[in-house]
């Protein structure tokens, strides 16, 4: 029991440890995007579904998952090629989260889904003007479409304990 509990702690440091900076976060967008085609960082990305203005055929849905821990980010890639190699314009009812996999209490795994959708007329709006995000803005951001969509604020990261003390005015001695 108190091996299984030192291994459980050792897996969660070793994860906090792992999350990188928010400029690291970014970074790591930017180099994901750059290894998409024009095509794959234009796709149109909508949290919900399809505006209903644009005609629209439903291709398929999408399913991209890691089997064990990691970043959604990473995933983006793979769903692009599917979406891609499907001829699919936009991808609707986007969503990523991490989740359980089959042994719960162990593994938490990334998962991105969506709906695959090619335009039956051309969109006379842009994506963002109908309400979706460029896919290479999800990346570069780090943020979900959702997010972006409804320019919901960053949360502000907490500051390091170091820069906190900095900050104080050195006391003078008495």
């Amino acid at each position: 029991m108190k091996k299984s509990i030192l291994v459980a702690a050792l897996a969660i440091a070793g994860a906090a440890g792992h999350a990188g900076t928010p400029e690291q976060e970014i970074a790591d967008g930017k180099k994901i995007a750059a290894s998409l085609s024009q095509e794959g960082r234009d796709l149109c990305v909508f949290d919900g579904g399809a505006p209903s203005d644009v005609p629209h055929q439903v291709i398929r849905k999408l399913k991209v998952a890691k089997g064990t821990y990691g970043g959604v980010k990473e995933l983006l890639p793979t769903l692009v090629q599917d979406a891609l190699a499907d001829k699919a314009d936009a991808i609707v009812d986007y969503n990523s989260s991490q989740r359980f996999g089959f042994w719960p209490w162990r593994v938490v795994r990334p998962v991105v889904t969506g709906t695959a959708i090619r335009w039956t007329e051309q969109p006379r709006k842009s994506c963002e003007a109908m309400g979706g995000v460029r896919l290479e803005t999800v990346l570069i951001t780090n943020r979900s479409p959702e997010a972006l969509a409804r320019n919901i604020p960053v949360a502000p990261s907490p500051a390091p304990a170091s820069a906190a003390v900095a900050d104080q005015p050195a006391s003078s001695p008495q």
